[in-house]
């Protein structure tokens, strides 16, 4: 198998995985894995809830989805603009395992932690490990952050890298940019608690996420059907 067939297959993997992220997406931002309000010993349980385990494990996959995708982008668009497409695809990167250590931090850590309060009867110990699951949660809240940032930036080097390039990948490029900034105001929410720009991000999260995953997927696709044609050009001269 040569080179170039290789590089074909692997683009129509991360192809298909950037159109799975759309699912993924709205898995995440909808309704589907919604506890509702809990009580603190149903807080306690999580660790048996099947839908909050499924939940943890429909995270890791989504973000190995986007992963491969920009893994993708990055080997179409890297002749034309290395830089900014490297840069990009290394904060994607960080926030693909920034994400999923938070997880594994949740399964390992936190659930542990849920278990020991549940089988000791030390009011003492009890009170030590709830202190531990607060502090875990504030853990988990500063490696949120940073996955909002990575993801931010990613989006807003992918773009700047396709700004010189034609019609189509300029319309992409302020997308991709919008959705950057986008997710930029999402984190400085976090500071200024803003109640309309909560609901901005909220909205935001549900619909314009999906859209622009499906977007960079035709934009793949379209890219894909190029690098063929330009192939059987070549063996054609």
């Amino acid at each position: 198998m040569d080179q170039n067939t290789q590089y074909q297959r692997f683009l129509l993997v991360a192809i298909v995985c950037c159109l799975l992220s759309v699912i993924t997406t709205l898995g995440i931002h909808s309704n589907l894995f919604d506890l509702g309000e809990l009580s603190f010993d149903e807080r306690i349980r999580l660790f048996e809830n099947s839908k909050y385990i499924a939940n943890r494990f429909w995270v890791i996959v989504h973000c190995l989805l986007v992963l491969i995708a920009m893994l993708g982008f990055l080997l179409i668009q890297f002749k034309k603009s290395p830089g900014f497409t490297v840069l990009g695809f290394v904060f994607f990167a960080v926030f693909s395992f920034t994400e999923i250590f938070r997880q594994m931090f949740v399964f390992f850590y936190l659930n542990n932690l849920r278990r020991s309060y549940i089988e000791t009867n030390d009011a003492a110990a009890r009170e030590i490990i709830q202190l531990n699951m607060d502090h875990a949660g504030l853990i988990g809240y500063a490696l949120f952050g940073l996955f909002i940032v990575a993801f931010a930036l990613g989006n807003i080097c992918y773009g700047i890298s396709l700004l010189g390039s034609g019609k189509i990948d300029r319309i992409l490029a302020y997308l991709l940019l919008l959705w950057g900034f986008g997710n930029l105001i999402a984190f400085g929410n976090e500071f200024w608690n803003s109640g309309s720009l909560g609901q901005f991000v909220e909205y935001f999260s549900i619909i314009y996420q999906p859209i622009m995953r499906a977007l960079i997927g035709v934009w793949m696709i379209y890219k894909f059907k190029q690098i063929i044609s330009k192939k059987a050009a070549a063996i054609n001269v």
